[in-house]
């Protein structure tokens, strides 16, 4: 019941909203500029029901992944109300109307996301660790540094300097750091022209274990200082009933490392994993909660279901924002959602990263882990994200999608007005149709796997 509440009909609903409003652009303007619509359908074939209004055919169809619009047309010439019988600059209107509805739908959801009152940590950024020779570290920057602000850009939280890095990635980035001093008591520090790394090398920790990094160089955390700090005797407690628990762990370290490296899962430090507290009899499992409720009042379970999660449990508050405020910065995480696009992509092309690249079945798990874990409200996000990305898809030069056919009618300026024959472009069309059949059916392939083998999709 879960898949079907927290992921299939999320995913399903989303998608045919999204696309509603996609096809909702090409409806209209075509309608403006006297192109006969043919049909306009909510789902796609076999047809369940339909009336027809004004020469166009409204239906409702069996498979709900969407809908579409049917134009008179959209590569003849010889019937004046068709697509293709219009001047350029109108069939370029509709073709990316449907494009520029998901933009605008997209900047209408981050907006509303931010007027919608939401849970926000107020943790702050802390360094957790510079990776030595990193360009944090060769910058200045130090573990225990607090970060305020990342280009001008203000921290509140973790996550939102690992966003900023990741925002930032391929440019120089300037760090305003809160670092304790012990003659001057804190004080901010500057340091500037951090370079974020597209391909960050891993690095060997003093324990002997190969680490991945960041890319600057740095690992976050959040401030503790909500909690009371331990004594030395209440770590040496902490650290030994780690090791009891977790004997494997000593293993995984090199020979003649520290012994704090022993203690790399003490549970009142760093968080466990669903698997290392299946590990734990329950009168363990008792004794460290009851230990970290005595010591961390208020604080989450030392058992986690998701890792690396946050090594102390931050600050939260509830925040919205009125419109005037919320909608420029729905704007603004718009533009820069197509940034982080364009990182990924870039990432993906220069062998950095391999591509992670899925479809309908991995969207729907996508959407069931985004419930799970963050809340229905999330959706807002979540759905906004998917309708920039169906923009970007669509005003892409593919065969068959709105940017396919764009390219032909640029084409078709380049030469002086002068068409590609309307058989031919329908060839093009018709293979990139079967081109992207085949793919989806590969990419359906490996989502299906990937869920039978209970892999996550966001972690």
């Amino acid at each position: 019941m879960d898949v079907l509440t927290h992921s299939i009909l999320p995913f399903v609903g989303i998608l045919v909203f999204l696309i509603v409003v996609h096809e909702a652009g090409h409806y209209v303007t075509a309608k403006w500029f006297g192109v006969k619509v043919l049909e306009a359908g909510l789902g796609y074939p076999p047809r369940v029901w339909g009336f027809r209004w004004r020469d166009t055919e409204y239906t409702i169809n069996a498979l709900p992944l969407g809908g579409f619009v049917r134009l008179l047309g959209e590569e003849d010439p010889s019937d004046p109300q068709s697509l293709a019988a219009r001047p350029k600059w109108q069939r370029a209107v509709v073709l990316g109307s449907g494009a520029f509805m998901n933009f605008v739908l997209a900047i209408a959801l981050f907006s509303a996301g931010l007027i919608i009152p939401r849970t926000v940590s107020e943790g702050g950024a802390v360094i957790s660790d510079v990776a030595p020779g990193s360009p944090a570290q060769m910058a200045g920057l130090q573990a225990g540094d607090e970060i305020v602000e990342i280009n001008g850009r203000h921290a509140e939280s973790q996550q939102d300097a690992a966003y900023l890095v990741q925002l930032y990635r391929g440019s120089n980035i300037d760090f305003l750091v809160k670092r304790a001093d012990p003659r001057t008591g804190t004080e901010n520090v500057r340091v500037d022209d951090v370079y974020a790394r597209w391909d960050p090398p891993p690095y060997v920790d003093e324990c002997g274990v190969e680490q991945r990094q960041g890319p600057t160089g740095i690992g976050l955390t959040t401030r503790h200082g909500q909690f009371t700090p331990l004594t030395r005797e209440e770590r040496a407690e902490a650290e030994a009933l780690s090791r009891e628990a977790f004997p494997k762990y000593r293993d995984e370290v090199a020979p003649g490392a520290p012994e704090s490296c022993t203690d790399g899962r003490a549970f009142f430090f760093l968080p466990l994993t669903a698997a290392d507290c299946a590990e734990l009899t329950p009168e363990q499992r008792a004794s460290a909660e009851a230990r970290k409720r005595e010591l961390f009042a208020d604080s989450a379970s030392p058992c986690y279901e998701f890792d690396p999660p946050p090594a102390f449990v931050s600050f939260t508050r509830t925040r919205s924002e009125p419109p005037w405020e919320a909608i420029p910065h729905g704007v603004r995480l718009s533009f820069e959602s197509l940034v982080l696009a364009r990182n990924q992509v870039w990432s993906w092309i220069r062998g950095f990263e391999d591509p992670q690249v899925t479809g309908p079945v991995g969207i729907a798990q996508a959407t069931g882990e985004v419930v799970d874990e963050a809340g229905w409200k999330s959706l807002i996000d979540f759905a906004a994200l998917l309708s920039m990305n169906l923009a970007i898809l669509n005003i892409l030069p593919i065969p068959m999608f709105d940017g396919g056919r764009l390219f032909f009618i640029l084409i078709e300026f380049l030469r002086g007005g002068k068409r590609i024959r309307p058989e031919r472009e329908a060839i093009v069309h018709l293979v990139g149709l079967v081109m992207i059949l085949m793919f989806a059916a590969v990419i359906t392939y490996f989502d299906i796997l990937r869920v039978f083998r209970g892999d996550s999709l966001l972690r």
